[in-house]
């Protein structure tokens, strides 16, 4: 039997602190379907011109790093991540 192609994958984000080097240490490791898929950080410093945004710090399998937008929240980056694992 093949799986249905409108089945969302599970998403789920664990809080973790991020040795970044900086200011930005709030993450998220996330997971789909019981997998690591990604590690999202927020970014704090003022410097950056997103700062409070969530930056896909690293991916792993097909989620593309290079094309991630910074989210403004949590809830976008987990609609932008469950479009991207769709099978």
């Amino acid at each position: 039997m093949t799986a249905p192609h409108n089945v969302e994958p599970l998403v789920v984000m664990q809080p973790i602190k991020v040795d970044t080097g900086g200011d930005d240490r709030d993450g998220r490791l996330v997971m789909a379907n019981g997998m690591l898929v990604a590690l999202l950080v927020r970014l704090e410093d003022e410097d950056h011109e997103q700062a409070g945004g969530w930056f896909l710090e690293a991916s792993f399998g097909k989620l593309p790093s290079r094309s991630a937008p910074v989210f403004d929240s949590l809830d976008d980056a987990t609609r932008w991540l469950r479009q991207r694992l769709k099978p």
